[in-house]
């Protein structure tokens, strides 16, 4: 069956869509490629040259390394197996009384630099300073969570047969509607689709089994992934599913390889 997408909702930081014609292990491998193997760039190494604030060094150098920061798609090859070595310099000289922000970052690349200019660093009081080069590389989250690109989950794709006999079953499908997931009525049920989930109130519990049942659509799951925004959503996705397409043909390969000697 070849797989087909739906998308259900896209926003700037997020997209869910429906994955059909997949397994389970298909799916489970997407999120962790989306999650572990999808580069990005974050501090990996602080050089301080003074720091009188009341945070120590590697503090600092802990904030700088999960401060987001922009990858830019079209200029290194995000999908391939190695990482380009470019390294990019953020710098920063500031002198208290003041809060130091991401903003105030100075990039060596534009096209690399916080994507938030709002996060707090380290506060400095009167005649404090701080002045340091933070240097940026690219890497993997499987190595460290500061180059994780956002976060992702799935569910399996079910739906819920409500009978007509039960009990307030509108208030079912109010509830559903309220929660904006698809309600087809029929003669003598409901069926909600769950795109997202849903929880049946304690009061239907008893119904379960009797009146309400659920059927989980076979090969068939929800996605959600949220991106940090050091790259787009949809380039997250993409760049994964290249990915594993790439370690696939690797993979092949090396099995033709042992299969000729």
């Amino acid at each position: 069956m070849e797989p087909k997408f739906q998308i259900l909702e896209k926003k700037e930081d997020s997209i869910k869509f429906i994955v059909e014609g997949i397994d389970v292990t298909f799916a489970n491998a997407l999120r962790r490629t989306i999650l572990s193997e999808v580069p990005t760039f974050a501090v990996d190494e602080v050089e301080f040259f003074e720091n009188d604030s009341a945070l120590f060094d590697e503090i600092i150098a802990h904030r700088l390394a999960l401060i987001p920061l922009k990858t830019p798609v079209d200029r290194f090859s995000l999908d391939a197996l190695e990482l380009d070595d470019h390294v990019v310099t953020l710098s920063l000289e500031a002198e208290g009384p003041g809060i130091v922000y991401s903003g105030d970052l100075k990039s060596d690349d534009e096209d690399v630099k916080p994507t938030n200019p709002n996060i707090p660093i380290v506060k400095l009081a009167e005649k404090q300073r701080l002045s340091f080069n933070a240097y940026a590389r690219l890497g993997r989250g499987k190595d460290h969570a500061k180059w994780q690109p956002g976060f992702v989950y799935y569910k399996y794709l079910t739906k819920i047969h409500v009978s007509k006999d039960v009990p307030d079953w509108k208030e079912l499908k109010e509830l559903a509607e309220k929660r904006k997931l698809p309600v087809e009525e029929k003669e003598d049920e409901i069926v909600i689709t769950t795109t997202s989930a849903f929880y049946l109130p304690r009061k239907f519990e008893k119904y379960v089994g009797g009146g309400i049942e659920e059927e989980v659509v076979p090969n068939t799951f929800v996605f959600t992934v949220e991106t940090n925004g050091e790259l787009p959503v949809e380039e997250i996705v993409s760049i994964a599913l290249k990915i594993l397409m790439r370690k696939s043909d690797r993979f092949i390969s090396e099995l033709h390889k042992v299969a000729s000697d």
